[in-house]
């Protein structure tokens, strides 16, 4: 990942998650860059392209969500009420979108137009 992209994701989580101070800087941009990583590595691009940012934010957060919740390697934890699950693969959810991109990339995929006859 660039930088200033990790710098941008960095914002977007603190945001969702309001988070104030810097004290998780470190270790969210550890999560951000293994994410990036990730993503990077199945759609074959060496830095990760912009559209693709929503998908290291919500991974990013998922994982700080196990974090804190002291849930690292269970696949669902509940407290008081509130309950959250897990993917065995962080990028599951986002399979449809990430195809979706490389089908687009590689001039497969319909990216709509106007035609006239």
């Amino acid at each position: 990942m660039l930088p200033n992209m990790t710098d941008d994701v960095l914002r977007a989580v603190k945001t969702d998650k309001g988070i104030t101070d810097d004290s998780l800087d470190e270790v969210l941009k550890s999560f951000i860059n293994q994410a990036g990583d990730m993503v990077c590595l199945y759609v074959g691009e060496d830095h990760l392209p912009q559209q693709l940012e929503v998908i290291v934010i919500r991974i990013t957060e998922a994982h700080y969500v196990q974090t804190v919740n002291d849930a690292d390697g269970v696949k669902s934890y509940s407290e008081e009420g509130a309950s959250w699950s897990f993917q065995d693969n962080e990028l599951d959810p986002y399979m449809t979108l990430l195809n979706k991109y490389i089908s687009n990339r590689d001039g497969a995929g319909f990216r709509g137009g106007a035609w006239s006859w």
